[in-house]
């Protein structure tokens, strides 16, 4: 690019003249960046904020966040219709069934409308890995992964008891922590850091378990914390401890850098099997060995799903303002969300 600036201009303002050229010239694809599709999943957030979402969430599986982005200008136009509400929902994988007041018998309330989703319509078959060898069984991710432990690192754990042990069943998760060699690091509390759960009994009378924790900062106060001079981590969990010989089946592993809202684990759902998971801990690879099966496991709307999906509907501005959110059929009972809303939820027993 040719130098436009006058003779008077300073070192400073050249400097930056210099600057911008070097930034005109980095290999971005711009039209890829606004493209839903093509637009890399780090950058989704902002392109969301760049296309006025009116609900977004971190936690959202990739395909959810791509399709809202997809859905995004044809929502703003026809906020406020029955049409918004049903993209709305349709958005999440769900099926529901919309019924305004006077569609109602007896009639409703003016001016309302109700949401039924089918908890059964709903369920969906997903991998998840069973581990029923009749001992504690210990994996860990077979990727070991860099961290930076100024930063804060999030494992989620979805867990449940199929069979229930003669004696009782613990779980752990948290991450393994290792030098910049992958040599093991090693020092109390606990052979390793179980900054998501930390020896919790279940059963199979709990069914689906899902623990979160946080780790950052490095010292040996507390499972929370990185033991000092870690360079890389394994995110890791324990079923059946200790000696257990029930069944256990666990679902998701996940590990999430917040700083740069990533998640870290490559294969934390099962979806490729058992690959990428291994029973060794250190080393700078180790072998794809997870003991266990992989099972298909029935899976439905959850409390979080339900959560987004009602903050959907309202981001929909329906003109009716008010309306019921219901979920199944049996012991309902309503709960009180915010002014003209009102959800109605399951007692445990009839959930997940």
């Amino acid at each position: 690019m040719s130098d436009l600036l006058p003779p008077s201009a300073t070192k400073q303002e050249r400097a930056l003249a210099s600057l911008s050229e070097r930034i005109e010239q980095l290999p971005v694809i711009y039209r890829k960046l606004w493209n839903p599709d093509l637009c890399p999943v780090e950058f989704l957030p902002y392109l969301a904020w760049a296309f006025s979402l009116d609900d977004w969430n971190d936690n959202w599986p990739e395909h959810i966040k791509r399709q809202s982005l997809k859905d995004a200008l044809y929502q703003h136009r026809i906020k406020g219709s029955l049409q918004a509400v049903e993209n709305a929902i349709a958005r999440f994988g769900t099926t529901a069934n919309i019924t305004e007041w006077w569609q109602q018998s007896p009639k409703g309330l003016p001016h309302t409308f109700s949401v039924d989703i089918s908890a059964q319509d709903n369920e969906r078959q997903l991998p998840v890995l069973e581990i029923g060898t009749g001992d504690d069984v210990w994996l860990f991710c077979g990727q070991a992964i860099p961290v930076q432990t100024s930063r804060v690192y999030r494992v989620r754990f979805k867990v449940r008891q199929t069979v229930n042990s003669a004696g009782k069943s613990y779980v752990y998760a948290g991450v393994a922590t290792l030098d910049k060699d992958f040599n093991a690091l090693a020092g109390n509390p606990g052979a390793h850091r179980y900054c998501c759960v930390d020896g919790r009994s279940i059963t199979t009378a709990d069914g689906w378990q899902i623990f979160e924790g946080e780790i950052t900062g490095e010292g040996n106060g507390s499972h929370n914390l990185f033991r000092h001079g870690t360079a890389y981590i394994r995110p890791m969990f324990i079923v059946n401890y200790n000696g257990g010989t029930g069944t256990a089946q666990v679902a998701e592993l996940e590990c999430w850098d917040l700083f740069e809202n990533r998640q870290l684990v490559p294969n934390p759902r099962f979806e490729n099997g058992k690959q990428g998971w291994s029973t060794r801990s250190a080393g700078k690879t180790v072998p794809d060995n997870a003991p266990g099966t992989i099972q298909a496991a029935a899976f439905r709307p959850d409390a979080d799903l339900q959560d987004d999906i009602i903050n959907a509907i309202k981001q929909a501005k329906p003109l009716r303002s008010d309306f019921n959110f219901n979920v199944g059929t049996v012991h309902a009972a309503p709960l009180e969300l915010s002014a003209h809303v009102h959800q109605v939820v399951l007692s445990r027993e009839t959930w997940e």
